[in-house]
């Protein structure tokens, strides 16, 4: 297995859901491409070094990943120059495997299960609705 860590900036502009929209399409294509994906997160709001694209600021994310070549990485980079989103990306080799984020694998189950709950409920609250337009 080869390790790879990949390091991109993000419009500063946008909310929550944007963000997580935009780590959501590096995911897909990552996963698309054959990669595993190991961590995925936020590092937050800085400033960046000089201006790039009228920016003072940008969201930096670490997304570290292991594949078993290195064949889909040109692709990788490609998608990453072309998304509109990304100020700034730079992918580099890892000599060891990278400690997973526990913390993360427990929010991703968390989010999930919430998730899960929220449509049983949703799915409970239109059964409901049909039992009662049927007395």
């Amino acid at each position: 297995m080869r390790y790879y860590e990949s390091l991109y900036i993000v419009n500063p502009n946008y909310e929550n859901e944007r963000l997580d929209k935009e780590i959501d399409s590096v995911s897909k294509k990552a996963i698309e491409l054959g990669f595993k994906s190991l961590n995925h997160k936020p590092w937050g709001k800085k400033r960046l070094a000089y201006v790039i694209d009228g920016h003072k600021y940008g969201v930096y994310i670490i997304f570290q990943f292991e594949t078993e070549s290195a064949n889909n990485l040109s692709e990788f980079e490609r998608f990453m120059v072309l998304n509109k989103s990304v100020i700034r990306n730079q992918t580099v080799a890892l000599s060891a495997k990278p400690e997973t984020d526990e913390a993360e694998s427990s929010l991703k189950t968390k989010k999930e299960d919430d998730q899960k709950i929220k449509k049983n409920a949703q799915g409970n609250t239109s059964i409901n609705q049909q039992k009662n337009n049927e007395e």
